[in-house]
């Protein structure tokens, strides 16, 4: 099993913010509803269904990690997202959490940066398989960090019946 870093900046990326905020919505409000995500990879001849991924937020405002979860499907070949008919392959995903990074706390790039040097959390190619030592370590780090907001996130999910990780402010 691989670990693939998919990386999101929705200032220029065709999935913007407020396509990640309505898909978060969407799921918290009708579980029935999650379906999956598909997302363009580099490093599409070493990734395989069953593979890990961290989803990065880049750009503007919090960056970081906002999902983790499952590749479900093998890479295929796809129209280019962002119209430069450029050779494009995606993967499918299933995200087990999300977090607005908005409102809730995330595992921070400055936090990764320092901890894992070696990638580059700030900018770059989407869908890099991480070396197995890398792995371990940003898989540490997510356990970290969720075990750290285990009580947090418990609280929020209590207040919001529906079982989001998502925090409303405009509601609350």
């Amino acid at each position: 099993m691989s670990t693939v870093i998919l990386k999101w900046n929705p200032s220029f990326s065709s999935y913007t913010m407020l396509d990640y905020l309505y898909d978060l919505h969407k799921i918290t409000i009708d579980k029935k509803e999650v379906g999956t995500f598909n997302w363009s990879v580099w490093d599409y001849d070493k990734i395989h269904k069953g593979d890990r991924y961290y989803w990065v937020k880049l750009g503007y405002g919090a960056v970081g990690i906002v999902s983790g979860g499952t590749i479900i499907s093998e890479p295929y070949l796809g129209e280019d997202w962002s119209g430069q008919g450029r050779k494009t392959y995606y993967v499918d995903f299933m995200p087990e959490v999300m977090l607005n990074p908005d409102t809730l706390p995330i595992l921070t790039s400055g936090d990764l940066a320092q901890a894992i040097p070696e990638i580059d959390w700030y900018k770059g190619r989407s869908g890099i398989v991480l070396e197995n030592h890398l792995a371990a370590r940003v898989e540490e780090l997510w356990q970290t960090f969720m075990h750290r907001y285990d009580a947090f996130f418990a609280k929020v999910i209590e207040n919001h019946p529906v079982g989001q990780l998502y925090l409303d402010l405009k509601n609350e």
